[in-house]
């Protein structure tokens, strides 16, 4: 079963086009793992259907929807203190 991935918000795009390519690469493999993939080893779960990816410095945020076989990808940045506030909303 794959599922797809879609960025859950146009902010994605622009967090994905601040990342300086020698660390782009690793986090669009990451992400396209995702599609058959979506919860391996090494993620952590946040909330119910909430994940997030370490990928060097970065976190991959997203959302799992079983039942529409889709990944929604909320947030792509480097670990902060804000990294994990409100994801929730995130996917709203």
């Amino acid at each position: 079963m794959t599922y797809r991935v879609e960025t859950a918000r146009d902010r994605v795009g622009k967090q994905l086009r601040r990342i300086p390519k020698a660390d782009l690469g690793r986090i669009s493999t990451a992400i396209i793992t995702l599609a058959d993939e979506p919860r391996p080893m090494g993620v952590v779960q946040l909330q119910k259907d909430i994940y997030r990816m370490r990928v060097g410095n970065y976190r991959i945020i997203y959302k799992v929807y079983d039942e529409e076989e889709l990944i929604l990808i909320g947030r792509v940045v480097r670990r902060s203190e804000s990294t994990y506030q409100r994801v929730e909303d995130l996917f709203e």
